[in-house]
């Protein structure tokens, strides 16, 4: 292994390290999930707009990934 990739290795366990003790945090935990929910609303509205403009099959693509953005972090993401 270089070491490039061994330094790679090594920021991605430290990331890892910290994104698991933030977790643990319920302050944390509820801003990731509200920044979440916002872009997948954000997604949605963009869909409203491009379908005004005539952009129906993007349209479509947006608010479908929104929705079922959405629908998973409601339903899987309870705790």
């Amino acid at each position: 292994m270089s070491k490039l990739d061994q330094k790679i290795e090594n920021a991605a366990n430290k990331i890892e390290v910290v994104a698991n003790e933030a977790w643990k945090k319920r302050s944390f935990r509820i801003v990731s999930k509200s920044i979440s929910a916002t872009a997948e609303i954000g997604l949605m509205i963009g869909a409203a707009h491009l379908s005004e403009k005539g952009y129906k099959s993007a349209a479509t693509c947006l608010f479908g990934l929104g929705a079922v953005g959405l629908a998973c972090d409601l339903l899987f993401n309870r705790k």
